[in-house]
């Protein structure tokens, strides 16, 4: 009798284990934007029980126009004594030495982990720096499935509320943020703040709306991004450039973008597609980009069928 029951709470266990796994792959399922996550490279490894972190005071960093002359540069509000700075994933410029992370030559919209190492021991105290700005998260876009826009992600966070104005405001007002910004000298200080001359991205057929960023990615082929007659792996890289209306006081920063090209789905390599998941992984799970290959730039991929 004693069997019979031990065998019966088993088989009651099972059952809502499979009961639990069935609903959490439905719930997965239901939940495009934050997928399975599969195993990715890791970081170095970073120490949270001890004391000697790096503080910048402040987790989210936002650029600074500082002059034509002067980089916007910040240093450690602590001083832990001698060691060495590394910083995780690549993308930040900083001083292994002094720490001084160089926020005018980093890739800002982007979250960072950094470390100190002290000298004679080996234990790794860290720190979470967010460099203020947008970025957008490496997908895969089917066209046939009406999977055309690709939208901008503020300060490194999925699901942080977009900074600008929602209007379309032509000319744009003061509240406005500006996107694919040319050398317009649009506040009136002359060329120092400016992006360099050469075309925008709208001008290279890649279709950035002005007023909040969003790329449409439809009109973009349509218009020959890749030519007339792309071929399956065409890509195309620019810069865009951008102001936001917050705390950075819409000091002009940029991002570079990737775009390739594959005319179905299942063309896409094996490789790359892995690597567009382990991203988008990284992104919407632990919210920086550990990927073994460089987290910039963004990779968007245009399938113009999904078989």
């Amino acid at each position: 009798m004693k069997n019979r029951s031990v065998s019966g709470i088993f088989l009651a266990i099972v059952a809502i284990i499979a009961l639990a796994v069935g609903c959490h792959k439905g719930f997965i399922e239901e939940q495009p934007e934050t997928p399975n996550p599969e195993p990715v490279a890791l970081g170095p490894e970073f120490k949270t029980n001890c004391t000697d972190a790096p503080d910048y005071g402040s987790t989210l960093i936002c650029f600074k126009w500082k002059g034509p002359k002067n980089d916007h540069i910040i240093t450690p509000l602590n001083n832990p004594g001698d060691g060495k700075y590394i910083a995780w994933p690549q993308g930040l410029t900083i001083d292994s030495s002094t720490g001084a992370i160089n926020v005018s030559k980093s890739e800002t919209g982007a979250r960072y982990m950094v470390g100190f190492i002290k000298n004679g021991t080996s234990d790794t105290c860290k720190t979470e720096i967010i460099l203020g700005g947008i970025t957008y998260v490496d997908n895969i876009y089917v066209m046939s499935e009406n999977d055309t826009l690709a939208a901008p992600y503020f300060n490194a966070s999925p699901v942080a509320s977009p900074v600008c104005d929602a209007n379309n405001n032509n000319p744009p007002t003061a509240n406005d943020c500006e996107f694919d910004d040319g050398d317009d000298d649009d506040n009136g200080n002359g060329q120092s703040d400016e992006p360099p001359p050469g075309p925008r991205a709208n001008d290279q057929h890649v279709k950035v709306r002005t007023n909040n960023g969003v790329i449409n990615l439809k009109r973009s082929l349509e218009e020959g991004v890749f030519g007339p007659n792309p071929k399956n792996g065409a890509s195309k890289e620019v810069a865009i450039y951008y102001r936001l209306n917050d705390c950075s006081n819409k000091a002009l920063q940029k991002i570079n973008i990737r775009l390739l090209y594959y005319e179905k789905r299942s063309d896409i390599p094996q490789n790359l597609s892995k690597d567009i998941s382990a991203r988008r992984n990284d992104f919407f799970l632990s919210r920086y980009i550990s990927s073994p290959t460089a987290p910039r730039p963004p990779q968007i991929i245009i399938a113009r069928l999904a078989e």
